[in-house]
């Protein structure tokens, strides 16, 4: 063993000798400092002088994180491929590796202490990008601007992490494409493969084809997941893999080196078996490492979470996301808060709101654990969700809308001859839209229960039964006298569908599909909104029809602007609810929208101005009064507040008034952001938030509300700024046309 290590030294000695003046470590360390420079330039290019309020952070880590991902994704890959087929090319030419093998050195220290040398490169253009990516950090304030709440301390423990993952990452791609190298004596076919490789994980990688298990794309996981695990492990499921897999390629790469041929390397009674373990002991850990895990079930339904924030928070209030009921409202106690369901819960996506501020939807259920983090910083919060439902409510998160064919062909009213051809079209996307949700994994493998997968696919199979309603609608209106006739496909698809499954009930889609197909069962020539509710009043009693119910009369309020046919259709059903308590809340909400009714008197609130004035609705009498109900931390009221103050300087002189009323807690946030408003709006801070929210009925911000001279609504929920209606309902008010 002495012999052995020694002489493994004298040939790294001997390998180090012959890389000078080559300009080997040197091309590495160039590679290493792209990234970090070319961010820094894109990051002083770009500056700002508009310090927007953030979360606190890490200047320096962050600095780290963002330009980890060019140099993982593309630099750092790009210089193994090409430092590895030099440094195995050297030796290729003239026969090289065959006068080594001359020498006093063991096969063992030839092809190791090459390997050592490409370990050593990987770390040089590491040690590069961290230390420029340091010094662009510090550097970065002198010429751009910083926000002001941000760390500069020096964050070792988590730059040491992450580039210890950085390197365990590269050594797979370093592994494969030492393999091949040193198999393959050309310089030109070894660098092809490796750009091959590269390229065709970025061209892969948009259609979602790329393999988690993909040498070349290793890296780039762990580039996007820069805080690793979510359990706290320190190296994720993949990375583990890596070490595993180059382990088995540096065994295999070894034996064929030193016995020439893959017949001689492998093939004897000597050299079999060794493989044969070797291939069963590294190949069972990866199918093992490969193989996705689900979080068991909890023995109780619990929430339970912590907060980081200088402000005190008061309440966590959980909801559903269908009828709005409060399932829990939980207290917040030193930062922290526990609850512990007693009754069973439907496992189905809820809201989640903390002191009517910072809020997130989380999916959970009987049987599940849940764990909040929240950090929260003047308008602005990050909220992480782990415990039982980890994978599901990551998938939640980064979900998006799948491209569809067949619902081009219908929105654009095309192939409404062909409806053979549009349900082929559409089971072949269900198909492939079915599978779609096994195809997720969090970074530590855990991936959706079986309950959320169904649940899922149930929602995709709505989708696309949705879908054919609408072409079925559309095609009975241009071609009335044509039958068409379903396929057995599209039938299997229909049949899968449960009609009563209550869990569904928060998918806005599923109520829509299932109350028209209801509204087919009734007959005679009425809209369908009155046969939806007919035909769900006629269901038989249970929980899942007393929520449609709900559902479907809470809409037709909304849609109904007679009082009168709002209260008839009340005394028709609403004494028809199994649970009476849907009766009341549908009589409460029947009652609030009579009360923002038009006509109707404006309930009174008092505000205070800029300049610490108290004012009521009362004083804004004599002309029309146009109102923008916002916060600070709305993120929605930012966007639209623009287009609000765009129409305020439009009719500045006209018999209007334009005030922007901040519902925000506290009035030092609302007075700075306000005075850097349009003077053409009068800024308001309401003096009593919850009087205000609950007698204007405000469940959510931005809201705009139009009040005639005398006080009385015109609209109370008037469309936002940024669309027709709004314009169009403004000048209504002050008496002027529409504009051509």
């Amino acid at each position: 063993m002495k012999n052995t290590i020694s002489n493994f030294f004298t040939a790294v000695k001997a390998e180090q000798i012959k890389k000078k003046g080559t300009g080997f470590y040197f091309n590495s360390a160039i590679f290493g400092l792209l990234s970090p420079l070319l961010f820094f330039t894109v990051l002083v290019v770009q500056d700002t002088e508009e310090i927007k309020d953030v979360l606190p952070f890490n200047f320096v880590m962050k600095f780290v994180e963002n330009a980890v991902n060019p140099f993982s994704y593309f630099f750092f890959p790009l210089t193994i491929i090409i430092v590895i087929s030099r440094i195995t090319q050297i030796d290729h030419r003239n026969g090289g590796w065959q006068l080594m093998e001359t020498q006093p050195l063991q096969k063992f220290s030839i092809y190791f202490s090459k390997f050592t040398i490409v370990l050593l490169a990987n770390l040089l253009a590491m040690v590069s990008f961290l230390l420029f990516s340091i010094l662009a950090a510090y550097l970065l304030p002198y010429f751009s601007t910083v926000p002001e709440n941000v760390s500069m301390s020096f964050p070792f423990v988590d730059i040491i992490h992450l580039m210890t993952r950085v390197f365990v990452a590269s050594l797979l791609i370093s592994t494969v494409q030492y393999f091949v190298s040193v198999l393959i004596p050309s310089f030109i076919w070894s660098i092809v493969i490796g750009f091959f490789g590269l390229l065709l994980m970025v061209f892969l990688t948009p259609f979602n084809l790329v393999p988690t298990w993909y040498p070349y794309q290793i890296l780039g996981q762990t580039a996007a997941n820069t805080k690793g695990s979510d359990l706290g492990h320190w190296f994720n499921y993949i990375e583990y893999f890596g070490m595993i897999c180059s382990v088995l390629l540096l065994y295999i790469g070894y034996q064929w080196y030193k016995w020439k041929t893959l017949k001689t390397a492998f093939v004897s009674k000597s050299r079999t078996l060794p493989l044969v373990v070797v291939l069963a002991v590294t190949g069972g850990m990866m199918f093992w490492l490969l193989q996705p895990n689900r979080m068991p079930a909890y023995k109780s339904t619990v929430i339970a979470g912590k907060i980081e924030s200088k402000e005190q928070l008061h309440f966590v209030v959980i909801t559903d996301t269908y009828i709005g009921d409060t399932l829990a409202v939980i207290p917040i106690k030193n930062n922290t808060f526990q609850y512990k369901f007693d009754k069973d819960v439907i496992t189905d996506t809820y809201s989640m709101v903390i002191d009517k501020r910072y809020g997130a939807k989380f999916f959970f259920g009987k049987g599940d654990s849940i764990f909040v983090d929240v950090k929260s910083y003047k308008n602005n919060s990050d909220i992480k969700l782990t415990g039982t439902r980890l994978a599901e409510n990551q998938i939640q998160k980064s979900s998006a809308e799948s491209w569809s064919m067949v619902s081009y062909y219908i929105q654009q009213n095309e192939m409404m001859d062909k409806p053979d051809f549009i349900q082929k079209q559409l089971y072949d996307e269900w198909k492939e839209e079915m599978a779609a949700p096994g195809k997720f994994a969090t970074v530590d493998n855990y991936i959706p229960k079986e309950d959320y997968t169904t649940r899922t696919q149930k929602i995709t199979t709505v989708k696309y039964l949705n879908l054919w309603e609408i072409y079925l609608k559309k095609r009975t209106a241009l071609y009335p006298e044509k039958k068409t006739v379903e396929t057995a496909d599209l039938k299997s698809i229909r049949n899968s569908l449960p009609m009563n499954d209550e869990s569904l009930l928060s998918a806005n889609e599923y109520f829509v599909y299932v109350a028209s197909q209801l509204s087919k069962t009734v007959k005679g020539d009425l809209d369908d909104n009155t046969k939806a509710i007919m035909a769900i009043s006629a269901m038989p009693k249970s929980t899942f029809r007393d929520k449609m119910l709900f559902c479907i009369l809470r809409q037709s309020i909304d849609e109904i602007p007679s009082s009168k046919d709002r209260s008839q259709l009340l005394a028709t059903y609403n004494n028809t609810f199994d649970n009476p308590d849907y009766g009341k809340k549908i009589t409460a909400i029947n009652k609030m929208t009579e009360s923002l009714g038009k006509g109707k008197t404006a309930p009174l609130f008092e505000a205070m101005t800029l300049d610490g004035k108290r004012v009521q609705l009362a004083d804004l009498k004599g002309k029309p009064v146009i109102i923008d109900v916002w916060a600070t931390w709305c993120g929605p009221c930012k966007q639209v507040s623009p287009y609000f103050e765009k129409f305020a300087l439009k009719y500045q002189d006209q018999k209007i008034q334009f005030l922007a009323l901040s519902i925000d807690e506290k009035p030092q946030a609302w007075y700075v952001d306000a005075k850097s408003k349009s003077k053409a709006v009068k800024q308001l801070h309401i003096t009593d938030i919850n009087s205000f929210s609950a007698a204007y009925a405000v469940e959510s911000i931005p809201r705009f509300i139009l009040i005639d001279a005398n006080g009385n609504f015109i609209n109370a929920k008037l469309p936002y700024p940024d669309e027709l209606a709004f314009e169009t309902a403004l000048r209504k008010a002050i008496g002027l046309p529409e504009e051509e």
